[in-house]
């Protein structure tokens, strides 16, 4: 026989209270991330300990709901081992003369803000859903590119004063039909030109999309950065290769429809932007495609080429195994932080060593094989496939600038990996599960414009 005991006072008010204080903290949650999401990636670097303290709260908050599921298990497992490599050649480097700084530094650049990210980027997973980040996403990319246009205006009226805001010191160059200018920005606008040119299917409104898209081309041009100019055909030749593989692509379209799925808006939006450029502007085209094309060529001027050969002289020198964190080579790019290069790659394995390297960079390419094999089945979402390609290009970004050593830019290299395995790891309960699969696609979090 079944007794049903009474429940006391104190556990009826747990339970009633419960979805309660759920709800603040999911409120909570994402009234701090609005702010921490606008300031890493329409002003990133400028207000940096207000970034930080915004990403600690946002940490503290995510803890009430973390969830350590399948997916997240392998990221931690990743992390964990990088982590262990990083305390090795901290050590390593102090035996060779690294300063107390550069040890603080690597310790809050490797091991304290991916671990933050980490666990804020699993809470507006499951807060949020991947519709309700590439929601966020597509805001962002509008702000960031205003956020550019306002830069250029306050140069022209105010000088290098007016800007000082957005970069110490503030550069725009105009002269002789060239465009180029000095902003943190440009490193957000790397991940989004790569994942808004290979899914420009995610704006919806069509109006929107080419003016998006207008707006990134305009940016991209007008920066006389290389890796953002790079990162659009990076994103266009993605998303021609993955959109046929995404979930609900009809299979039977012909490979000219499906190129003109992909390329009739991107080619629409840069036909708007080179119009407007033209009109409005002094800017010759030619001249930036020119000066895109020497750079490449002259593997990103002289600074980097002269890093690259004293990078790659010293790992000779230490026949690979790594000097150690905190310890740089003859070739000096910043008097402030001696230990810190550009091309983030070669100066990876100068300190951490070919293994060390390799141990770093495993999340990635485990991320990377994983979706391949998503796209072989036809089981990649737009919202992966938007973020895959956006990291692809950041990644290619990092060969050759420092951003992923900044704590602020970290967000385009793990909100996709997390957002990718957590989603991942539902599809494969769903598909083990199936009797209870009404249970858990009811239990999933959703963005808004989710369909129910």
């Amino acid at each position: 026989m079944n007794i049903a005991y009474p429940m006391s006072t104190a556990a009826k008010a747990q339970a009633d209270t419960q979805p309660r204080r759920l709800l603040t903290f999911h409120s909570l949650l994402i009234v701090a991330a609005l702010p921490l999401m606008f300031l890493s990636v329409v002003i990133p670097n400028s207000l940096q300990v207000p970034t930080a303290g915004m990403l600690l709260i946002c940490f503290l908050l995510s803890l009430p709901q973390f969830k350590m599921t399948r997916g997240l298990r392998t990221v931690f497992g990743f992390y964990l081992c990088s982590v262990a490599v990083t305390v090795v050649y901290i050590a390593v480097g102090l035996t060779h003369g690294a300063p107390w700084s550069a040890v603080a530094q690597v310790l809050t650049i490797y091991i304290a803000s991916p671990l933050l990210w980490i666990v804020v980027a699993s809470a507006l997973c499951e807060v949020l859903g991947e519709q309700g980040l590439t929601g966020w996403f597509i805001w962002l990319a509008f702000l960031s590119c205003i956020s550019v246009a306002v830069f250029f205006v306050l140069y022209a009226t105010g000088g290098a004063a007016a800007v000082s805001f957005f970069i110490k010191v503030g550069n725009v160059n105009l002269q002789k039909g060239y465009a180029a200018a000095t902003m943190h920005v440009y490193g957000s606008l790397i991940f989004f030109c790569g994942g808004f040119f290979s899914s420009p299917e995610l704006v919806r409104n069509k109006l929107l999309r080419v003016l998006l898209l207008s707006s990134l081309f305009s940016c991209a041009i007008t920066s006389g950065r290389s890796a953002l100019i790079l990162s659009m055909p990076v994103g266009l030749l993605l998303g021609f290769l993955l959109t046929p593989r995404t979930i609900g692509y009809a299979r039977r379209a012909l490979l000219p429809v499906k190129a003109l799925g992909v390329a009739v808006p991107a080619a629409l939006a840069i036909a708007v932007a080179v119009y407007a450029i033209g009109k409005f502007s002094s800017i010759h085209l030619w001249l930036v495609f020119q000066s895109f094309v020497d750079k490449l060529s002259a593997g990103g001027g002289s600074d980097r080429t002269g890093q690259a050969r004293a990078l790659f002289n010293g790992i000779l020198d230490s026949s690979g195994l790594g000097v150690g964190h905190g310890i740089g080579v003859s070739y000096i790019r910043s008097f402030e932080y001696p230990w810190r290069y550009e091309l983030v790659w070669l100066a990876t394995i100068l300190r951490v060593g070919i293994v060390g390297a390799c141990v770093y960079a495993s999340v990635f390419f485990f991320y990377i094989a994983r979706v391949a094999r998503e796209a072989a089945r036809r089981r990649l979402t737009v919202g992966s496939k938007f973020m895959f390609c956006g990291f692809i290009a950041a990644f290619v970004a990092s060969a050759t600038d420092p951003y992923i050593e900044a704590f602020t830019f970290q967000w385009m290299y793990i909100i996709p990996i997390v957002a990718f395995f957590i989603e991942h790891s539902l599809r494969q309960a769903l598909a083990r599960k199936p009797s209870t699969a009404w249970l858990i696609e009811n239990l999933r979090p959703r963005g808004k414009g989710s369909r129910s």
